[in-house]
């Protein structure tokens, strides 16, 4: 799965791309009724599914990052990643 490597890696990001203290997410999965969350702090992360979209609620992805000297357009175009185009 996208989302879980993409993820991991974040584990593992090289100094040059800053560093990520806390992440907190919100998805839409394609297919999926119910709002994904996510959520990490340093190494430690948990992502379980919420409550379900109501109907005719605008399914969105957003994610926040907490850190110091980040990338943004590395951050960005990896979030954007995972997704179908």
């Amino acid at each position: 799965r996208k989302l879980g490597m993409w993820m991991q890696a974040l584990g593992q990001l090289p100094p040059k791309y800053g560093t990520i203290f806390r992440i907190k997410a919100i998805l839409a999965v394609k297919g999926h009724p119910f709002k994904h969350v996510f959520h990490a702090v340093m190494d430690v992360s948990d992502e379980d599914d919420a409550g379900p979209w109501a109907e005719g609620e605008k399914r969105v992805c957003k994610i926040v990052f907490i850190g110091k000297a980040m990338d943004q357009a590395f951050l960005r175009k990896g979030f954007e990643s995972i997704f179908d185009q």
